[in-house]
C-alpha cells in the first residue's frame, strides 16, 4: 500500500495560517471590531442561476469572497 504523498510548502504554510488564525481568533476579531462607515449589504442570488456549473462560475465565485472582505477592511461590518 502506498502511503500519502509529502505536503507541499504551500499546503503547509496554508496550515500555518489558519492555526494562526484559530489561535488568535482572527475571524472573531472581525466581527467584533467597529464599523465606522456602517453595515455593507452584499445581495447575493441563487449559486448557479444559469444552470449547472462551469467556469463561468469562477469570477462570481470570486466576487462573492472579494467584495465581502475588501468592504470589511474599509470598515463596514
Amino acid at each position: 500500500m502506498d502511503s500519502a504523498p509529502a505536503k507541499s510548502a504551500l499546503a503547509l504554510r496554508e496550515e500555518e495560517i489558519l492555526a494562526f488564525w484559530e489561535k488568535n481568533k482572527i475571524f472573531e476579531k472581525t466581527l467584533q471590531k467597529n464599523s465606522p462607515k456602517g453595515e455593507f449589504t452584499f445581495y447575493d442570488g441563487p449559486p448557479f442561476a444559469t444552470g449547472l456549473p462551469h467556469y463561468g462560475h469562477i469570477l462570481a465565485g470570486t466576487m462573492k469572497d472579494v467584495v465581502p472582505r475588501f468592504k470589511t477592511m474599509q470598515g463596514f461590518m
